[in-house]
């Protein structure tokens, strides 16, 4: 009879230890800010800001935000997707467009993009080559 009480609560312990466990998702929700830098392969280095907004729903994320260059402001599309254990973003939908029209550079793709938060920052990287303005390369490290 003790051996049997023994292995039933053995099991219900690990059984509860299993609910505790499973996918640790960073919580990442909030305002992020902070410098942005473009480097194009033709025209050099410009400087600008960047603003995150990020709402979370466990892994789910959905990111919208702001870009300031030379005074003027444009919005980011909203992008959703997942966040894994170790703050690695994957866009599952929206964002912009992988190859967009420019007036002054012409075709503007997207060739790599990634977005990674760690503890109270969150670091962004977007390549894009142009028709006209070479390559263009975005890298932000923004804080909550």
């Amino acid at each position: 009879m003790m051996k049997r009480f023994c292995v039933v609560l053995l099991c219900a312990g690990a059984l509860a230890c299993e609910g505790i466990t499973g996918p640790n998702f960073p919580e990442v929700a909030g305002t992020y800010s902070g410098p942005l830098t473009v480097t194009s392969s033709l025209a050099g280095t410009a400087s600008g800001t960047m603003v995150l907004t990020v709402v979370q729903a466990t892994e789910q994320l959905t990111i919208t935000g702001s870009v300031t260059f030379f005074g003027s402001t444009s919005q980011i599309p909203a992008i959703t997707g997942t966040i894994n254990e170790t703050g690695f973003f994957t866009a599952t939908a929206g964002g912009a467009t992988a190859a967009a029209p420019d007036p002054d550079c012409g075709v503007m793709t997207t060739t790599s993009a990634t977005i990674n938060f760690s503890g109270g920052t969150v670091r962004f990287h977007q390549s894009i080559t142009t028709t006209y303005c070479g390559s263009l390369a975005f890298d932000a490290t923004l804080t909550r």
